[in-house]
């Protein structure tokens, strides 16, 4: 018998999860900490309930340790947090197995790791540490105002080693056994519970008093933007001095206007003065020992955004378009950072366009290939063609038709055709030009990205385009 009925559904045979892992081998193993050790694996989707195009799903398996530090309560409370809570930066529950005294927890894989481990390193950009960073305080402002009615979640281990990183480098929350339910409705909004969490980003209130508010979630997070920022862990064993702790150093160092000493010196090579006093302002105040004067998660994605826009060189981003529906699938964008290039465009296409996938570069020359837009439930046109643009090779405009489906799903309108011009050549159009046509130019170097509407097919397709403020 499963641990909660009502999650049966979720229930993934322990013999298909030993498969996965090639039955928990070494060389599946991903990671350990104090609930057991990770696995990374390839599920038949047949066995979960997860619904997907493709065939085969890569997963990351908990193994918890029924020695280890999380228990029954835990096993249960990340199962039922992830199964009734969804964001795009949370981590995705596949499924779980209880079998044979066996508490496993299965969840999509997220390729590139937790955000700890790219700390001190000079894999990410200032602005792709921005995007991270406003991303993990989406997803916690989520959990503490979005998840339903008269109730909020308060994660209680906010930490970088929590947050996971999937193949765009987009942040996932994990680690939801630690986690409480909340109520909003009432005048003073607390839990009084033992105090939970990691040493250096636990809320030192909460761990003296074992009172448990929203603004716990916030102290944490304040700790993990200046191990953004400064590019270490917020506790270094070795040091036995006031660098141990960062949020001790973070804080002297604000009051005395001293940050500059302990930023990542290559980020502070990159950031703009006023991108650095948004950012690191918030992260102090997160960190005031008062809770009331600690900002709540939507202020905080309100600066990062703010610092986020400082940094890319203080220009406006104008949407031109959109051409096609404004109504049909779902909204997408894909908006590069000064960093990035665009270098290839994939466009699977027939009698219209049905999907796009763009693939950029970053400036360590590694390549990221955005999900895919459009083509939903495995919609195909069955031509695909694939747009490659050379380093120095910059789109300069657009042009295509709109027109209306046929067959199977008649009536919706959708772009019917579409080609790329770029300062070298034209590439297309692609698809099949009826419909009404439309063409538009921009200055060389203004370019900044695509954005539209997609569900079986391409919906609607705009531009985004760079002007100085």
């Amino acid at each position: 018998m499963s641990l909660i009925q009502e999650l049966d559904h979720l229930k993934i045979p322990l013999e298909h999860i030993r498969l996965a892992t090639n039955n928990f081998s070494d060389d599946n193993f991903i990671g350990q900490g104090g609930f057991g050790r990770v696995y990374k694996g390839q599920l038949p989707l047949s066995a979960t309930a997860t619904s997907s195009s493709k065939s085969i799903i890569s997963v990351a398996v908990k193994r918890l340790d029924v020695k280890g530090l999380q228990g029954q309560h835990e096993f249960l409370m990340e199962i039922v947090m992830l199964s009734s809570y969804k964001h795009d930066n949370l981590v995705s529950l596949v499924g779980f197995s209880d079998e044979s005294d066996e508490k496993i927890i299965v969840y999509e894989h997220e390729v590139r790791g937790s955000l700890d481990k790219y700390l001190a390193t000079t894999d990410l950009s200032w602005v792709q540490r921005l995007h991270i960073c406003l991303g993990a305080a989406r997803g916690i402002n989520y959990l503490h105002y979005d998840v339903g009615e008269g109730h909020r979640v308060l994660h209680r281990d906010i930490k970088s080693s929590n947050l996971l990183l999937n193949e765009n480098w987009e942040a996932k929350i994990s680690d939801f056994g630690l986690s409480k339910i909340g109520p909003t409705n009432q005048e003073f909004t607390f839990l009084v519970t033992n105090a939970c969490g990691t040493l250096g980003y636990i809320d030192p209130l909460y761990a003296t008093t074992d009172v448990l508010t929203k603004e716990s979630d916030v102290y944490s997070f304040g700790v993990v933007l200046f191990e953004v920022l400064c590019g270490r862990l917020a506790v270094i064993k070795t040091f036995n001095d006031e660098r141990r702790f960062l949020s001790k150093l973070a804080k002297l160092h604000y009051k005395e206007g001293k940050l500059d000493e302990i930023i990542n010196p290559n980020l502070r090579k990159q950031m703009t003065p006023n991108s650095l006093q948004t950012f690191s302002r918030i992260a102090y105040q997160c960190l005031k020992n008062d809770r009331k004067k600690r900002p709540t998660m939507g202020l905080i994605v309100e600066e990062l955004q703010n610092s986020l826009e400082f940094q890319i060189g203080c220009q406006r981003i104008t949407r031109i378009g959109l051409w096609g529906s404004s109504t049909g699938g779902n909204p997408w964008s894909l908006q590069l950072d000064n960093n990035q290039k665009l270098r290839k465009i994939t466009i699977d296409y027939k009698d219209w366009v049905y999907s796009l996938i763009f693939t950029t570069q970053d400036f360590n020359g590694l390549f990221h290939s955005s999900k895919r837009y459009g083509g939903d439930s495995g919609w195909r046109g069955g031509i695909i063609s694939e747009v490659n643009f050379d380093t120095d090779e910059k789109i300069i405009g657009i042009l295509g038709t709109v027109g209306l489906t046929t067959g199977r799903h008649p009536g919706i309108t959708v772009i019917s055709s579409l080609g790329f011009v770029t300062n070298k050549k034209t590439n297309g159009p692609f698809g099949k030009e009826t419909g009404t046509h439309f063409s538009v130019p921009w200055d060389e170097g203004s370019f900044a990205g695509f954005y539209g509407r997609a569900g079986l097919f391409m919906d609607g397709l705009g531009c985004l385009l760079k002007g100085v403020m």
